[in-house]
Order: C-alpha cells, then structure tokens, then sequence
C-alpha cells in the first residue's frame, strides 16, 4: 500500500467545516488531518456560503461561491459543474474524496474517469443508497438525483457507514461497498453527577430531525425533580418553537461548537434522537464516548440500540417517554448502559476508523 508522498487528495464537500459543521463536515476534517498526517497534500473544494472563515497552512482552499438562486431551488449543485471542474483542472488530484449525495458525485466521477484519478466515495445518510423514484413534481431535481446516481455507480470505491447501507447499496445499484463507522477521539474518562439530570437533543433544527418532538417529550416529562431538557442547533425558521421550548424550561443555546458539544454532552446523561432518519449520527459516538446512552425515535443503526444495549429505539412517542422517563429514574440501569455505551465506541468507533479511511484512499 502506497502512503501519502505529498500526493495530491481533492476533498469535494457541500459545506466547509470551517463554515458549516455538520456530521459530514466534521468526518471530513478528521479524514484531511489523518492524510495530511500520512503525506497527502489536502485540497478541499467547496461552496462558500459567505461566512468567514480562515486559510489554513496545511490545507489548500477552494471555494465556490454560492448562488442565491441555486439555493432557493432545493440547494442543487449540478449548476457549479462548470465552477468544480475548473478546480480539479488546477489541483489535478489523483485521488477525490467525496462525501454526501448531490451532483458533486457525479461530477466528480466524470472527472476521474477522463484522468488519471479515482474516486473515493462515502455514503453519509441512509437514503442515499436506496432506490427513490425520480422527483417529477420537482424537475429541477432530477439532473441532481441523476447526477448523483452516476456517481455511485462509477465511484471507484464506496464506504459504507453501517452494513444496512452496504446491503441496500449492494441490492439497489449492486454495488459492493467497505463499511467503516464514524470515528471520533477519546475524550477519557468522565463521571457523571447525580444532579441535574440531563436531558440533550443536538440537530439542526428542520422537519427531518422533527425538533417538536423534544418540546413535547420535555413538556410530558416536566423539569421538576432537577431535570434539565438541552436542545442545541440552529433554528432557522423555528422561531415559535424555540420561543415555547425556552416557556416550558428547555435551555436553547442555538448552535455551538463541536468543542461545547462534546462539553455538554460530558455533563449530560441522556442523549434523545427524533429524526426521522439519519446516517451514523455522529453525535450517537460523541454521546457513547461519554457514557451517554441514546434514546431514539426511529434511529438505529445496525440495530446497535438494541443488540448491543447502548439504549433503546423507542419506535413510538409514547415509548419515546416511557423510555427517557426510565432511564432518568433508574440510576444503575443508566451507568450500565453508559458503560456499556463507552466500551462500545472505544473499540468500533475510534480515530482508528480514520487511518482505515485513508488506507483505503491510498490503495
């Protein structure tokens, strides 16, 4: 296996980490840290949403502007094709790593296949790799799902984050896939205090994660008995909520740094997932690491909630509650699973999931 020897890796993200930290962002991060460790030379293409953000000595940036127009109509990417392959011509990769479901993937894959480069591509969310009919209600869509599913076929290597995604990915397109979790550092050890009880809910606000349901949870549960209801992430367009959440009790902070995440999470003792769906959350580790174990709605991936008791998938709101209420009442049962949680992350979802990252771009 060839390592780095300053050859030239191309990150191909939506949003800069710099700019916009979500899941797929921060694993981007500790992708280029672990290869800029290992001799590649980081290039990192993305579209700038007009933040500021600042330059960086070990990592070379590309941004695109972002158009207005482009962003309104669902965020479509196709429309920068002309802009990124403008960047690759000038960085000349031999090797593309990409992340998340959009035309860049395509895009992306063209490239490659014309040059004398590969493409790395990871999946970040379960509905990627399953088979959607075409957007036709929506037609400015379909060249981004088409784009996309070029892409995915013609990706010289895919990553999987679960082994449902490498099964469905293997049914629905009859691609092979390596399956690598989320990785993140060991923050040690933590002990939790009795007082307050913490209960934390970390998304950016929108229908998706279903924020409403936490104001709900939080308003059947009640904050009497020194419980404390946290709901962290942007709230674009939640005004009303977050005004009735802060009524009720919740601490609304907005969003914060991945650095506060983990803090808060340290003091936590309940993490709540009510998305409706999501990858490998990254903020299932972190709360793992921390011996924090995951309440979730529908959320389980590779069934680990339950197989591997870090938690439960409640499946129904009311069991939603039920849950949450038992965990906050059952001190012993709580410590076990948080135990239990940490012992988890530390072998399965390490830094280590990093170098495997980059060994496979590097073959």
């Amino acid at each position: 296996m060839v390592k780095g020897k300053n050859r030239r890796l191309a990150f191909i993200v939506a949003n800069y980490f710099g700019q916009c930290r979500g899941g797929a962002e921060l694993q981007s991060e500790f992708v280029a840290r672990q290869a800029r460790q290992q001799g590649w030379d980081i290039h990192y293409c993305f579209v700038s949403n007009g933040n500021k953000y600042s330059t960086r000595d070990d990592v070379s940036l590309y941004p695109i502007r972002k158009r207005f127009l482009w962003s309104k109509l669902s965020n479509i990417k196709y429309p920068y094709h002309g802009s990124l392959l403008r960047v690759l011509r000038q960085i000349r990769p031999e090797v593309i790593y990409q992340r998340g479901a959009t035309s860049f993937t395509g895009i992306a894959a063209r490239y490659a296949a014309r040059n004398p480069c590969r493409l790395v591509y990871h999946v970040a969310s379960d509905p990627e790799v399953q088979a959607s009919p075409l957007p036709w209600a929506r037609p400015w869509l379909i060249p981004e799902l088409l784009y996309f599913r070029y892409g995915l076929r013609n990706a010289g290597t895919v990553i999987a984050q679960t082994q449902m995604q490498a099964d469905a990915l293997k049914e629905n397109y009859n691609r092979q896939a390596a399956v690598i979790p989320n990785g993140h550092p060991d923050p040690g050890e933590c002990e939790k205090t009795e007082r307050p009880l913490r209960v934390l809910w970390i998304a950016n606000w929108k229908q998706l994660k279903r924020p409403e349901l936490f104001v709900e949870l939080a308003e059947r549960i009640g904050g009497q008995g020194g419980i404390r209801f946290v709901m962290l992430g942007r709230q674009d367009g939640y005004r009303q909520l977050a005004d009735r959440a802060k009524h009720i009790g919740i601490d609304v902070p907005g969003e914060v740094t991945n650095e506060r995440v983990n803090e808060l999470l340290t003091e936590s003792h309940v993490l709540v997932n009510t998305s409706s769906y999501e990858g490998f959350s990254n903020t299932f580790v972190q709360a793992w690491m921390r011996k924090v174990p995951v309440v979730s709605l529908s959320v389980d991936p590779d069934k680990l909630l339950t197989a591997r008791q870090l938690g439960f998938r409640s499946g129904s709101f009311d069991q939603l509650v039920s849950d949450t209420r038992l965990l906050l009442g059952d001190s012993e049962l709580r410590n076990r699973l948080g135990a239990r949680s940490r012992n988890y992350a530390l072998n399965h979802c390490s830094m280590e999931n990093m170098k495997r990252i980059v060994d496979i771009i590097a073959e």
